[in-house]
């Protein structure tokens, strides 16, 4: 922007009204350009920070509210912990879905998202949020800064890693794609030798998916109780799946691996040609902003509306925990999406968006879109 007229020249103008009116002019036009160089960037009426199945519908339901969304993930892809730790493994407990796989649900999410207005930006670490003197968010990220009325938590558990085995070549034998952390495609374990490491849920739900296909599985444990669900045990227990326990992994070898057996001098060489590692997962600390109340469970307390301490962020998901007794929260992706709602219906009625918001059933919604 172009002035030609200046400060001084105004100064040594005759004080009249024209030239009152053209400094008041100069001024405002001045602190606007100082704004939008100071600011250059859209301010979204709601950021989501997580684009986890909770997170991708609560972008959902805010655009079909009206307002304008913002979505961050520092992961590289949608879907959150279903996509990135068991794309393969089948849900059974989300209402009107009788099955669906995890890679599935998020693309269903994105395929629902795309019907509404949403900005999505990912691997792109939160790192920082700021409230303003006016009461709105300043987002600083791995990689940009952006603007936002409103802040929605989905989080769900934080930033994924699995944990490891910690044995001399495991990175190596990740690379080559001979083990995993997760399976990401059935079909790569067909007619194939599996050992799978854990004793939780997942190690043995993944050793019932996979029986089918490979031509045997083995699971390794390091005690003899599994920590599954009764009936996934008794399950397992019924198959054709090689249980191996009290017995951890002392090496990997050109073949597979070399077990040790718990508090003995007992060794187990077994062949393999895929490894799956099924250890379970560290996860990140939320720090992103000192006034944010957090628990020592990593959890954020929130109101029934699902508001935190701080007035215009919210949080839904697996990442909340209820401040009201006796409420107790249970962790479902079903649960979730119906936080998810009750938070975007908080954020519509208590913040001014200074512009009007839809209201109505989404069959009349989209409907009307649609022409019909």
């Amino acid at each position: 922007m172009r002035f030609c007229l200046t400060e001084s020249r105004l100064k040594n103008q005759p004080d009249n009204k024209i030239l009152k009116a053209t400094r008041v002019a100069f001024y405002l036009a001045l602190a606007f350009t100082f704004f939008v160089i100071l600011i250059g960037m859209e301010m979204f009426d709601i950021t989501v920070v997580g684009a986890g199945p909770v997170g991708l519908y609560a972008g959902f339901y805010a655009g079909m509210k009206g307002l304008s969304v913002h979505i961050l993930d520092v992961a590289e892809a949608i879907g959150g912990q279903p996509m990135a730790i068991y794309p393969e493994k089948k849900i059974y407990d989300i209402a009107g879905v009788p099955e669906i796989s995890g890679g599935e649900l998020a693309e269903n999410l994105q395929a629902q998202l795309r019907r509404v207005p949403h900005t999505l930006s990912l691997g792109q670490k939160v790192e920082k949020i700021e409230q303003r003197a006016d009461g709105n968010f300043l987002l600083k990220t791995s990689a940009a800064e952006f603007l936002s009325r409103s802040v929605l938590l989905t989080t769900g558990n934080g930033l994924i890693t699995p944990r490891k085995i910690g044995v001399d070549g495991e990175d190596a034998a990740h690379d080559s794609g001979r083990l995993s952390y997760n399976v990401s495609v059935l079909e790569e374990y067909r007619e194939k030798t599996v050992v799978i490491l854990g004793g939780g849920d997942s190690a043995l739900d993944w050793a019932l998916m996979l029986e089918p296909i490979a031509k045997e599985v083995h699971v390794v444990h390091r005690r003899d109780k599994f920590r599954a669900h009764a009936k996934t045990v008794a399950d397992v227990a019924e198959s054709s799946v090689n249980l191996h326990t009290p017995f951890t992994v002392s090496a990997l070898t050109e073949s597979g691996l070399s077990l040790q057996k718990v508090k003995s001098d007992e060794r187990l060489e077994l062949s393999a040609d895929k490894v799956l590692v099924s250890y379970g997962s560290i996860t990140s600390v939320l720090d992103v902003m000192d006034a944010l109340d957090v628990t020592r469970n990593n959890k954020i307390p929130v109101s029934q509306e699902m508001a935190s301490n701080i007035s215009g962020i919210f949080a839904a998901g697996d990442v909340v925990e209820y401040r009201e007794a006796p409420r107790v929260k249970v962790p479902l992706i079903s649960v979730g999406f119906g936080e998810a709602v009750t938070a975007v219906s908080a954020i519509a009625r208590q913040i001014d968006f200074g512009h009007k918001l839809t209201s109505g059933h989404s069959s009349t919604l989209f409907e009307k879109e649609e022409g019909k």
